[in-house]
């Protein structure tokens, strides 16, 4: 090694550690990339939140769209009164002492038929959790949605943040969503 880069040496090391001892905490040195996040705190236990499995959201064959037709014109093109999709969906997990509780968002867009016209319409929207052929979690909801008088479509954005089942089962559930036209009644 040549003399000139030998003195440069004990500098570069100097720098490194004035580096170091700039840092709050001494692993941000080891670990540059990480930061000072705080643990989650579950506010009914006031433990630290470990994170489990989150579900997928998945739209069962059929579920995605819904046509709603004028009575007695259950297939007739003419008498659709209003079709439905959903063309996005997401969630958000988290875990609340032993219950896994999930936010459900789906959006989509309601289109007026033929036979439709303006005013409130609601979509029946079902969220599912289900453990192989147990129903951990299912609610039927409408979701309004108001066709205005000359526009064609309407977008939606449906919210469900009641979603709740066994944390346990959390990393073999399956998370359902999608159109249901009922019955309301049943899970």
């Amino acid at each position: 090694m040549s003399k000139r880069l030998l003195r440069f040496i004990p500098v570069l090391i100097g720098a490194a550690a004035i580096a170091g001892c700039t840092s709050s905490d001494p692993r941000a040195v080891l670990n540059p990339g990480v930061s000072d996040q705080q643990t989650a705190v579950d506010p009914a236990t006031n433990l630290p939140v470990v994170q489990g499995a989150c579900p997928q959201i998945i739209l069962r064959e059929g579920t995605a769209y819904y046509t709603r037709y004028a009575k007695g014109g259950d297939g007739d093109a003419t008498k659709v009164m209003h079709q439905a999709s959903i063309t996005d969906t997401t969630r958000q997990c988290r875990i609340s002492g032993d219950q896994m509780i999930i936010t459900v968002v789906a959006s989509g867009r309601v289109v007026s038929g033929p036979a439709g016209k303006a005013g409130t319409v609601e979509i029946p929207v079902r969220v599912a959790v289900v453990d192989g052929e147990t129903v951990l979690y299912s609610e039927l909801q409408k979701q309004p949605v108001i066709l205005l008088e000359g526009m064609p479509a309407e977008q939606f954005i449906f919210t469900n943040a009641s979603v709740a089942f066994p944390a346990s089962a959390a990393s073999s559930a399956k998370l359902y969503v999608g159109i249901d036209p009922g019955p309301y009644n049943t899970p």
